[in-house]
């Protein structure tokens, strides 16, 4: 009898449960202040709803995004992307909850991985938006036209993610549910699919944009620093029986660095001309600019290179550090820029960790110059009295 008891309380008890999560996680359940919708979805990752009416006619979505968020300084984002699967190219609708409570939403257009969410018209009519907290549940509410290219379903995104000390979006958590909120969405059948982030195609540009990154961070950022630590072979002892080789060395690398880094560049202009948002990144722009030139000078000159007895020749040394040193340095910053703009952290520490590889190499053959000089007692061949570096 008591057994029966226990089991009865048990039954009654886990019934309740299974009704108030079933009523938290059914969305039609959920009561607006004055509105209603006739479509709704739980949404897979992140524990989000999206409501919505359709109107087919005119094509104009009302949709109300909704998220339990009862911690303040945090930001929520809901998109459709008009012309791919993933963040690139999403049209957003933002709504920040602030540190004091107070609620902000607005329209941002993404185009780069480094967003910072800043306010900006939408590709296509906009003709509301607006964000409340209803007992906890952060709600972006739109109105808005679909994009005229003949189909009710879109490929849309929702993320979430802290307000920095600024009340500014910072990053969203770049594992688990952040990485896999996107799917496709049909307003007029209500279906909603969710995509495998392994079976997301990259559109014509971002395969342009991550070639792009790569040849340049391989060239700038990794070959023309390596070059200029191959010059420094001709410290070592080796110099005596291959006086050629460091220098060999030195201008294949550079010489490899600069068609690609060419390559890379042109990359960079095409996305800039194609893309709006290249006034965001004009400084990135600029720099690659001045590299290009930098680097094509420095070609030019070794083409003009004086003899060692010529009177101009440490003129010449001069020149050739200068933009050299100079080459390296805009670089190692543009890959930094770079880096900055995709948002990919992982990468950013794999580049540090091989110029710090990088510097400890040209730090042992310095050490060794000095060593082999103090044991000598001589100036170091290829150095001329004034300190400037003569290249063979």
């Amino acid at each position: 009898m008591a057994y029966s008891n226990n089991l009865l309380v048990f039954c009654f008890f886990f019934s309740l449960w299974f009704l108030s999560s079933y009523a938290r996680t059914n969305c039609s359940d959920f009561h607006f202040n004055g509105k209603s919708y006739d479509s709704c979805s739980h949404l897979h990752t992140l524990n989000s709803f999206i409501h919505w009416n359709y109107d087919v006619p005119s094509r104009t979505v009302d949709i109300a995004f909704r998220k339990s968020e009862r911690q303040h300084g945090r930001w929520l984002a809901w998109a459709i992307n008009p012309t791919s699967t993933g963040m690139i190219g999403s049209q957003a609708f933002v709504a920040l909850q602030r540190s004091d409570g107070t609620l902000e939403a607005y329209t941002s257009p993404i185009d780069t991985y480094g967003t910072t969410l800043v306010k900006g018209d939408l590709s296509f009519t906009v003709h509301d938006v607006s964000a409340q907290n209803i007992n906890g549940q952060v709600i972006i509410f739109a109105r808005f036209e679909l994009p005229m290219n003949g189909s009710n379903v879109v490929n849309h995104v929702w993320q979430e993610g802290p307000l920095q000390d600024d009340d500014t979006p910072g990053s969203h958590g770049m594992s688990g549910d952040n990485l896999r909120s996107f799917g496709t969405l049909n307003f007029h059948s209500g279906k909603t699919v969710a995509i495998s982030s392994h079976n997301v195609k990259l559109n014509s540009r971002s395969k342009i944009k991550i070639a792009h990154g790569i040849i340049n961070a391989v060239s700038w950022g990794m070959m023309m620093p390596l070059g200029v630590v191959l010059a420094r072979l001709r410290y070592l002892p080796l110099q005596e029986y291959y006086p050629a080789l460091w220098f060999n060395l030195h201008i294949y690398c550079q010489s490899i660095a600069y068609f690609l880094g060419i390559a890379g560049g042109g990359l960079g202009f095409y996305l800039g001309r194609q893309s709006s948002s290249v006034k965001q990144h004009t400084c990135h722009r600029y720099i690659g600019a001045a590299l290009l030139v930098l680097a094509t000078l420095q070609v030019l000159a070794h083409r003009l290179r004086p003899s060692k007895e010529h009177k101009y020749r440490v003129y010449w040394n001069i020149y050739h550090w200068c933009t050299g040193y100079g080459t390296i340095i805009m670089g190692i910053l543009n890959c930094f820029k770079g880096f900055q703009m995709m948002d990919v952290g992982i990468w950013k520490n794999a580049y540090i960790a091989f110029l710090a590889s990088l510097a400890f190499v040209a730090a042992v053959l310095e050490v060794s110059r000095c060593y082999l000089n103090a044991n000598r007692g001589t100036a170091t061949p290829g150095v001329s009295a004034n300190g400037i570096e003569d290249k063979a």
